[in-house]
């Protein structure tokens, strides 16, 4: 990824966005072929191995958020829609978890004017 791909607001350059939406395309795809995640995973094109591993997390999260949080499945169901140990959909829903709960302190601090360092 390039210096400012991940700046203090987190986005993308237009290039990272492009790969991003383009990384999830073919996991979709490759997943709809009857491949598991993984093996999905393994047909993204992009050289770049940070952003590789942001594509594939963002993918797993996503993918969690709507099977499990909005389609009501357990997390063993979701691991086994998608091949691969429900270790690794439980260590991404407790990650997605703690993230939502940094940025509902960081909101809560700047809107009562504590700062994010309070």
């Amino acid at each position: 990824m390039t210096g400012n791909a991940q700046g203090p607001t987190g986005a993308f350059t237009d290039e990272e966005e492009r790969l991003h939406a383009e990384g999830f395309a073919a996991i979709n795809a490759a997943m709809a072929a009857g491949l598991a995640f993984d093996a999905a995973c393994a047909r993204i094109d992009v050289a770049d191995p940070d952003l590789r591993r942001i594509i594939i997390d963002d993918f797993l999260k996503v993918t969690i958020a709507q099977r499990h949080f909005q389609g009501g499945e357990s997390t063993e169901q979701v691991a086994g829609a998608l091949g691969i140990p429900v270790e690794r959909v439980e260590f991404a829903r407790k990650e997605m978890l703690a993230e939502v709960a940094a940025a509902s302190v960081d909101v809560f601090r700047r809107q009562s004017g504590q700062g994010a360092d309070a």
